[in-house]
């Protein structure tokens, strides 16, 4: 990954841009931010949200159900 200051990023933020929308690789600015296309970001999402219906599957699978919410207040005691 390559890594860019700010003034370096304003100073050439068209050509990064190019590079990017080249399928360049991400760009990091000074431990801040990272730069990427929009094609990998939207893969990111998307991984992001099988990874959280994969743990919310998880988390259904061993649940002992639901517990109406006023007994749920009961139970802690507010």
């Amino acid at each position: 990954m390559t890594q860019v200051t700010q003034k370096q990023l304003s100073e050439h933020l068209a050509e990064t841009l190019g590079r990017l929308a080249a399928g360049g690789d991400p760009i990091l600015v000074e431990d801040i931010a990272v730069i990427m296309s929009a094609s990998e970001y939207r893969l990111l999402r998307e991984l992001e949200d099988r990874l959280d219906l994969a743990a919310m599957a998880e988390a259904k699978a061993h649940s002992e159900g639901t517990l109406p919410y006023e007994e749920a207040r009961k139970e802690l005691g507010l």
